[in-house]
């Protein structure tokens, strides 16, 4: 196999000579050199971008007898269809994104992304859940609809009674 390389010219003036080479091309650097620290600059510059854009989970209450009960009057985001949180409930490992599906129900999924976990957000519009890391795509009952994720997310079932939400876990 033939290696590739780079060929850096030597600046003008610099007195430098390198002993049987011609003096045009002083050292080489291979492509997987040039290519690795090149990587080294721009990944944090790229993965940057997978953690600013996400806030937060708020606080849920924690789970009771593998449910989780939320107060609607404590959450106005999910007051109107369209509205979602995610959340972190004592008792749960993972955050959950709750979600206003439309005036009768709502979607209650595990918010951390099949793929390389991370944290996935309610698209209102798509009627879908979006992860912003590498653009997978779920549906709102968890299946996904796009993107490199290799599962569903996990999906819990949600009921109103209209002053309180319940998540059950099982």
């Amino acid at each position: 196999m033939r290696k590739n390389s780079i060929r850096v010219k030597k600046c003008q003036g610099n007195g430098a000579s390198v002993q049987g080479n011609d003096d045009s091309a002083p050292y080489m650097i291979s492509r997987r050199s040039f290519l690795g620290s090149s990587a080294l600059v721009v990944l944090p510059t790229l993965c940057a971008s997978c953690t600013d854009d996400v806030p937060p989970p708020v606080d849920l209450p924690a789970v009771a007898n593998n449910a989780i009960a939320i107060p609607l009057g404590d959450f106005p985001e999910l007051a109107k269809a369209g509205g979602s949180i995610v959340g972190q409930s004592k008792g749960y490992a993972n955050p959950i994104v709750v979600a206003h599906i439309n005036d009768t129900s709502f979607a209650a999924l595990d918010a951390i992304c099949t793929h390389m976990r991370c944290t996935v957000a309610y698209n209102a519009l798509n009627l879908s859940l979006d992860c912003p890391c590498h653009g997978s795509t779920y549906e709102v009952d968890g299946r996904v609809i796009g993107g490199p994720a290799p599962r569903a997310l996990k999906a819990f079932a949600a009921s109103s009674d209209g002053t309180t939400l319940t998540i059950t876990l099982a």
